[in-house]
C-alpha cells in the first residue's frame, strides 16, 4: 500500500485542500490593503523586497526538494503518497523541505502587500496549517514504512535542517521535472505582487496603476505561457 489511508480527518483536509488555503489569508490581505493598511510610502518598497527575497528562497527549496526527488516521493498529489522513503539530498537533513518552502513562499508572498501586521498573521497562518499536514504525514510515513521512518525520523528535525546530517542525493537533478512542477508557483507570486500593488495605489491616491503595472502583468503572463507551452511539449507522449 503506498496511499495514504481513508482515515486522518481535519489535517487530511487541509492536505487534500492545502492549494487553496493561502486564499483565506489573501482575501484578508487584500481587505486591509483596500482599507489603507499598507505601511507609510517610504517603508513599503523594503517590505515588498523582503518578501519577494523570502518568496524566492522558499521557490528555491521547493525547486531543489522535486528537481532531486525519485519518482513517486515528492510532488503534488491529492492523496499522501510515498513509494519509497527518501532519506537523500535535502530529505537528510531536514523531513518537510517542501512544507518549510511553501511557509517561506506563503510568508515571502504575504510581505509583498507592504502590510506587516497583515503579513505576519497570514505566514502564522500558513505555518499552522502545514505544521498540522507535516504531522499527519509523519504519521502515515510511520505507518507506510515503519522502523525505516523511526529510525529517519529519531535524528532529522522536521522543519529546521540540521546540516551535519547531509547525504549526498542519489539520483542528478531534473531540471524539466522541477520547473514542470514549480512554474505556477512563480506566476502565482507575480500575480499576488501585482494585485497588492494595484491596491496599495487605488488606496493612496484613488488613480489607477500606471504603465509598470501593465508592463509587469505583460511580463509575468508572457512567462507563464511560455514556460506552459514548454511544458507541454517536453511532456512525453503516453
Amino acid at each position: 500500500m503506498t496511499e495514504e489511508p481513508e482515515s486522518g480527518g481535519l489535517a487530511r483536509a487541509m492536505f487534500r485542500w492545502r492549494s487553496y488555503a493561502p486564499l483565506v489569508a489573501i482575501a484578508g490581505l487584500c481587505l486591509g490593503l483596500a482599507r489603507g493598511r499598507a505601511a507609510a510610502p517610504g517603508r513599503v518598497g523594503g517590505w515588498v523586497a523582503a518578501g519577494l527575497a523570502l518568496a524566492a528562497l522558499g521557490l528555491a527549496l521547493r525547486l531543489y526538494c522535486v528537481g532531486y526527488a525519485p519518482a513517486g516521493t515528492s510532488g503534488r498529489h491529492r492523496r499522501q503518497y510515498a513509494a519509497a522513503l527518501n532519506t537523500f539530498g535535502i530529505y537528510s537533513v531536514v523531513r518537510h523541505p517542501l512544507y518549510l518552502g511553501n511557509v517561506l513562499v506563503w510568508a515571502g508572498a504575504s510581505l509583498t502587500s507592504g502590510w506587516p501586521a497583515g503579513a505576519a498573521v497570514s505566514a502564522l497562518l500558513g505555518a499552522a496549517v502545514f505544521g498540522a499536514i507535516a504531522r499527519h504525514e509523519d504519521a502515515f510515513l510511520r505507518e507506510r514504512f515503519g522502523a525505516g521512518f523511526e529510525e529517519w525520523s529519531r535524528v532529522t528535525p522536521a522543519f529546521l535542517p540540521r546540516p551535519a546530517l547531509w547525504r549526498t542525493a542519489r539520483r542528478p537533478f531534473d531540471w524539466g521535472r522541477a520547473v514542470a512542477s514549480e512554474y505556477s508557483t512563480l506566476h502565482t507570486l507575480g500575480i499576488l505582487a501585482l494585485l497588492f500593488a494595484a491596491l496599495r495605489a487605488t488606496a493612496a491616491s484613488g488613480a489607477a496603476p500606471g504603465p509598470w503595472w501593465w508592463a509587469g502583468l505583460a511580463l509575468n503572463t508572457g512567462l507563464y505561457g511560455a514556460l506552459r507551452v514548454w511544458r507541454r511539449r517536453a511532456r512525453p507522449a503516453s
